[in-house]
């Protein structure tokens, strides 16, 4: 499996949904609460060995991009 792929697991894992995220050109957008998004971006940093960049987009929607 491809490395979004297996990101996008992940998240739906956390989320308990799998249609909450999705990536563009390199980027992981998440719809969710703010405290959801928290959760995905712990589980992100415990997950991966590189930095993960959170950006909050709307209310719901927050952006996170890995930095290798």
């Amino acid at each position: 499996m491809g490395f979004e792929t297996v990101v996008l697991a992940k998240v739906a894992k956390v989320l308990k949904s799998d249609n909450q995220a999705s990536f563009v050109c390199g980027t992981l957008f998440v719809e969710a609460e703010e405290r959801d998004a928290r959760r995905v971006f712990s589980m992100l940093c415990k997950e991966y060995d590189f930095k993960v960049s959170p950006s909050k987009v709307s209310d719901t929607e927050f952006a996170y991009d890995f930095i290798a």
